[in-house]
């Protein structure tokens, strides 16, 4: 089996962008598909997936590993375009064999995974009453976790609880609304100093957060570190890192109790999977990010379901009403869970009437 191309389709979704999927095509007929990291700025990453399409041809996409060996690079964008392909290829792998990724990842551990809302990108009204709403609205479809980024108006650097005092009230008011039991989860999105930092988790300690999410720039090791040792709070983050170098000083360093890897980023599927093995050697449960489209839901699932570690999944909830539809089979959820199906590959394909609606032209 050779590969003979590679073919993009990209749907518009909102003011925070689009979703962009990879088609792998091969000379016996079967076609893999993958999601590349995408959102309002993206023309880099296209380009780098067509970059890297002309490499592949005539490759077998069934050796993946051998693959992602020749063509990981440190530019950003090219490892984002490989992760979208190393998806495509793992489908591939499945279809060919008739087995679901997470057969060939070593098989499941689990029947089903655990997700989060994630009402950030779909909250447009940034006030306390506007993303109560919204997780209220998560809560009452059966979501039993939920997510936000409330400080995101904020500069970076920001000292002080005082001036971080409009994110905290947005907490407060999600945490009213949602009741004690559902999970609360806040995204810093490292707008804090340490100091920040420190005020901010102990001005919300009495909001039993699930997790305090990059508070601090990752750049800055010491100051993560700093800031794990001293809130009080559990610590994720690791979301941008890419490969499993880019772990090395997270568990060498144990700047967090939680690694959030990406399959869009951290260089797919397999990687994804490696990633959360390691963690699991130094005692830390993974919880993938990725609030985006619903084939980049399916690839982190798979990698999950094989990993005894795992958490909880990052999900994109409230964007568009047509999600559940882009793929087919639909996106099944059910009381925040997940099921995958036993489809061999990913188990899923677009679906084209959807993607035909929402469809726009990629230069």
């Amino acid at each position: 089996m050779k590969i003979t191309g590679v073919e993009l389709d990209a749907v518009h979704v909102n003011h925070r962008g689009d979703w962009i999927f990879v088609h792998v095509l091969t000379d016996e007929g079967l076609r893999g598909l993958g999601e590349l990291r995408a959102g309002r700025n993206y023309g880099d990453g296209v380009a780098a997936v067509r970059e890297l399409a002309d490499g592949i041809k005539g490759r077998d996409p069934r050796q993946i590993e051998q693959l992602v060996a020749a063509f990981k690079s440190p530019n950003q964008n090219r490892i984002c375009a490989l992760s979208a392909i190393e998806q495509a290829l793992w489908d591939i792998l499945g279809k060919s064999l008739g087995a679901p990724v997470y057969t060939l990842l070593g098989g499941r551990c689990r029947e089903e995974i655990r997700l989060y809302a994630n009402i950030n990108r779909a909250t447009t009204n940034r006030t306390p009453q506007g993303f109560a709403k919204n997780a209220a609205a998560a809560v009452e479809q059966g979501f039993d976790a939920v997510k936000l980024a409330p400080f995101d108006g904020l500069p970076r650097a920001v000292d002080s609880a005082r001036e971080a005092q409009q994110g905290i009230t947005c907490m407060r008011a999600v945490r009213d609304a949602i009741g004690p039991d559902i999970d609360l989860l806040v995204d810093c999105h490292s707008h804090f100093t340490v100091k920040g930092a420190l005020e901010v988790a102990d001005a919300m300690r009495n909001l039993n957060l699930f997790w305090f999410e990059q508070p601090t720039p990752e750049s800055d090791m010491a100051g993560c570190v700093a800031v794990k040792e001293q809130c009080g709070l559990r610590i994720a983050g690791g979301e941008g890192r890419a490969l499993r170098q880019g772990f090395t000083e997270v568990f060498e360093q144990r700047s967090m109790h939680v690694v959030m890897p990406d399959v869009k980023i951290v260089g797919g599927i397999g990687e994804l999977k490696k990633v959360g093995d390691m963690a699991a050697g130094w005692g830390i449960p993974t919880a993938p990010h990725g609030p985006s489209g619903p084939v980049s839901i399916a690839a982190g699932v798979h990698a999950m379901l094989t990993l005894p570690e795992f958490l909880i999944l990052e999900y994109g909830w409230g964007e568009v009403p047509w999600r559940h539809e882009l793929i087919s089979p639909p996106e099944a959820i059910r009381h925040g869970r997940i099921r995958v199906n036993n489809r061999p590959g990913l188990g899923v394909e677009l679906n084209s009437k959807v993607v035909d609606a929402h469809r726009i032209r990629l230069d």
